[in-house]
């Protein structure tokens, strides 16, 4: 993500100074040529283009357009988009661009100056040549007239003056002597070899000056070609930069799913460390609760030795009482089943959540009254297919009124809810056939129970049967903790009637249908009355009731009739909004929940 905004971030800078290179593109460009040591100004036409700063850079330099490249600080400028870039970079200064001769020419103008110095040194050798004949030939001729007058003058006096003008003569031709030595001399040091070295590397050179006159003919002929493939490999290069583009896009567009999925695992992150936090708070007040325990047992542990005392005394009592409570109970027993038709003696109905018939999300508070759900799937509505957010009674519910009408009932108080959005629906409530014992030793925690709530639905639930089960076992719904040679009647046709309603099957099952009461709406503190009554004939009604007012009377009439059940279990499923409830034991119904339609 962070590497995806930076190149945003460079794509909208580049956009600016394209805006930018666009108003400037109205008005003249300045450059500056740099060609060896000399610096020539001139002004670019926009837009710049680097044929057109090459044409204006040879006119002002008068050097060929084709024999060199222009460079800046960065390198070679060799597209229009590198010409702007280096006036853009270059600010309101002027564009310095480094004039840089191709090699062949720099090597052809340096064979030029070559031959050119070798042609100055031949003309400096021949005037040398010429100046040397031209000055022998002028003394040779003035010896010849001055030995020829002397000649004369020894012819004219040769008679008179021939002894006196002996020593002149010998004079003079010592001095010719030393002026032909001279002569001789200056003669010697011409070098004939030199000249002819001189010869050979003018000839030498002529011929690479050819050779580089044709290469350079040849590369006048190859540029068209150069040329055109350059233009192919431009028009290539152009199709690979769009299907990189191409390519760059599906990037983007996986990033942003990419972003999206972690967005979602982020989410649930979240969830879960809010799972966490209230695991955290739930042990903080555990761990108060113990704080608190331990330093009320070290204050009153002096208290509790004289308690230990006095207990004693009281347990002798007690013992001596029980005897006599006992054949009180059993007399009151027996009197009520003379009495009342359908009197279960040995019942423990339900106070607590059990400890073990639940979901595996979900935790109880010390007292084991509140039951507090924390599943994800369960957390967004979906209770069918898993067990999240189960929470069961610890005993059956009481019954209301007379054999073959009874109503079980129960009331929960919504003790937390959380925020989901519209449509996830609440908590589920209703009744489980089987206790809470039988449920737990279900090795996935099913049961036959009937339920309403979520966004307006009810749900039926079937228990997958143990092939291994004993058929003639008694169900806990007819008398719990009562064995089969009780004081229920006909309990054998009860529970073929009950088998025949809810026949055996080796797998569960949860289904689902529409209702008419939206637990979504729930808030803290809202008390839920629950009733459950078998009709007599087919089927049974469930009813619900919210703060005292009924919202929900729903038929299931699929359900077994009153003689073939006996007691029910609580049952709540925490989904959706509904997070925690608190379970009420000892409660009566109303008499409008009692009452028929």
């Amino acid at each position: 993500t962070a590497w995806l905004r930076a190149g945003v971030r460079r794509s909208a800078r580049g956009l600016g100074r394209g805006r930018a290179a666009a108003r400037r593109a109205a008005m003249p460009i300045s450059v500056v040529f740099r060609y060896e040591a000399r610096d020539v100004k001139a002004q670019l036409p926009s837009p710049p283009t680097v044929l057109k700063a090459i044409e204006i850079g040879a006119q002002e330099l008068g050097i060929p357009n084709h024999s060199f490249d222009i460079y800046d600080r960065y390198g070679k400028i060799e597209e229009d988009e590198d010409l702007r870039r280096a006036i853009h970079m270059a600010g309101t200064a002027d564009c310095t661009l480094r004039v840089k001769e191709h090699e062949h020419y720099r090597r052809l103008r340096d064979v030029e100056s070559r031959h050119d110095e070798v042609d100055r040194r031949l003309n400096d050798i021949e005037r040398a040549i010429r100046a040397n004949q031209d000055d022998l030939s002028e003394r040779l001729e003035a010896a010849r007239v001055e030995a020829t007058s002397a000649s004369k003058r020894i012819s004219d006096r040769i008679d008179q003056e021939v002894m006196k003008n002996i020593s002149a003569l010998f004079a003079s031709s010592k001095d010719v002597q030393k002026e032909q030595r001279i002569i001789q001399e200056k003669l010697s040091q011409i070098d004939v070899a030199e000249m002819q070295r001189i010869a050979t590397q003018t000839v030498a050179l002529r011929d690479e000056v050819r050779d580089a006159v044709r290469k350079v003919n040849d590369m006048q002929e190859s540029w068209p070609r150069e040329k055109a493939r350059l233009e192919e490999m431009c028009v290539e290069t152009q199709k690979d930069l769009y299907d990189l583009q191409q390519y760059f896009q599906g990037k983007i567009d996986v990033v942003i799913s990419a972003d999206a999925d972690l967005r979602r695992e982020q989410q649930l992150v979240s969830e879960r460390m809010g799972l966490i936090a209230d695991d955290v708070r739930l042990v903080r007040s555990s761990h108060d609760g113990l704080e608190k325990r331990c330093s009320l047992a070290l204050e009153e542990n002096d208290e509790l030795r004289t308690l230990v005392g006095a207990l004693r005394e009281d347990s002798e009592h007690l013992k001596s009482d029980h005897g006599q409570v006992r054949t009180r109970v059993c007399v009151l027993e027996g009197s009520a089943e003379e009495r009342w038709k359908g009197f279960c003696p040995g019942v423990l109905y339900f106070k607590t959540w059990h400890r073990f018939a639940k979901g595996d999300d979900v935790y109880f508070n010390n007292d084991m009254t509140v039951a507090t759900g924390r599943g994800f799937l369960a957390a967004t509505g979906m209770v069918c297919g898993n067990i999240e957010g189960l929470a069961v009674a610890d005993g059956p519910c009481r019954r209301f009124g007379t054999p073959g009408c009874f109503s079980s009932y129960y009331e929960v108080e919504v003790d937390e809810v959380k925020a989901v959005p519209d449509g996830m629906g609440g908590l589920w409530v209703g009744f489980a056939l089987q206790s809470s014992d039988e449920i737990a030793a279900h090795r996935t925690r099913e049961f036959d129970g009937w339920l309403v709530g979520g966004y307006s639905k009810a749900m039926v639930c079937r228990a997958g049967t143990d092939p291994d089960m004993p058929v003639d076992k008694l169900p806990a719904t007819f008398a719990p903790g009562v064995m089969q040679d009780s004081s229920v009647p006909n309990v054998k046709m009860a529970m073929e009637l009950l088998r025949k309603a809810l026949p055996p099957r080796l797998s569960g099952e949860m289904r689902e249908f529409g209702s008419n009461w939206n637990s979504q709406t729930l808030r803290i503190g809202d008390r839920v009355g629950v009733l459950w009554r078998s009709n007599r004939t087919a089927g049974a009604r469930l009813r619900v009731s919210v703060n005292g007012s009924i919202v929900l009377t729903q038929e299931f009439m699929d359900a077994p009739t009153a003689e073939a059940v006996g007691f029910f279990t609580p049952i709540v499923r925490l989904a959706g909004s509904g997070k925690a409830v608190r379970l009420c034991p000892g409660v009566t119904p109303p008499a409008k929940m009692l009452a028929d339609d």
